[in-house]
């Protein structure tokens, strides 16, 4: 005959008998990237033979609340960079889940400010996202951008001078962003010379004049400003492109002059 009191016996003793021989915690690895984001942890106790243990009571604890927290329903919410385990206990017996926080707090640029010497030089800037203990982001994305492309142009994290000048180039990442100055000048000039000067000139024809700037090491420098000015504007102009028109038979001298540098050339201006 079945007795309902025997039967309730019975499954007393079998919950009673259920004993928490480990605690599952998922996920057991928590990445956080915002004080104040919040992931539930759940909590499993399972006996020896893995089934899961019903009504078991847990305590939740962080062994660092100034990285994070946990409350009493197993909620860890991010406080600051850095790593801290939370604890899961019921009973004598616990279980764990690693925390590391990761919250973006600035960008580190290496160098800064930048002169760029020389126009299509280049240099190449080493930037990283830092959290909030100082320690690199290295899943961050950094994005770089120039105020004035005429003058620096950007190509990833490479600077390319284009024009004498300044700009300010500014690193980019989610919403963090570092700006920094680029100048970009050229060499001192060593020496200047016309490249181009014909022999002589006819009355009424004219000639561009090509004035070459170079550096100590005998480069080339680009992007060097010249004036020009003439000897006597009555045998031939020049302006200020060194563009040279003969007006009248005779000789003449015209000279060029950049990057504190001078440089002289001599026609003759014939008759037609």
């Amino acid at each position: 005959m079945f007795n309902p009191l025997m039967a309730a016996s019975v499954v007393m003793l079998a919950s009673a008998c259920q004993k928490v021989e480990r605690i599952e915690v998922k996920p057991a690895t928590v990445e956080l990237s915002e004080a104040g984001q919040v992931v539930a942890l759940d909590a499993r106790a399972l006996t020896a033979d893995g089934k899961p243990v019903e009504k078991a009571k847990f305590e939740f604890s962080a062994s660092d609340a100034k990285v994070a927290t946990v409350d009493a329903t197993g909620k860890v919410t991010a406080v600051k960079s850095g790593t801290a385990a939370i604890s899961v206990k019921s009973g004598e017996v616990s279980g764990a889940a690693a925390v590391e926080v990761v919250i973006p707090s600035s960008i580190k640029v290496t160098g800064a400010p930048f002169t760029l010497t020389g126009l299509g030089s280049e240099a190449v800037v080493e930037s990283e996202v830092q959290d909030d203990a100082g320690r690199p982001v290295k899943t961050a994305k950094l994005e770089y951008s120039s105020s004035d492309a005429n003058v620096v142009a950007v190509e990833g994290n490479k600077l390319v001078a284009k024009a004498v000048g300044n700009a300010t180039v500014t690193v980019s990442s989610g919403k963090l962003t570092q700006g920094f100055e680029v100048t970009v000048k050229l060499p001192a000039v060593d020496a200047v010379a016309f490249e181009t000067v014909p022999a002589t000139l006819k009355v009424g024809e004219s000639a561009a004049l090509t004035v070459v700037a170079k550096g100590t090491d005998g480069a080339a420098i680009k992007g060097v400003s010249f004036t020009y000015a003439t000897s006597d504007e009555k045998v031939a102009t020049v302006d200020a492109t060194g563009k040279v028109t003969a007006v009248k038979a005779g000789a003449v001298t015209i000279k060029a002059e950049g990057g504190s540098k001078a440089t002289e050339a001599k026609l003759t201006i014939k008759k037609k």
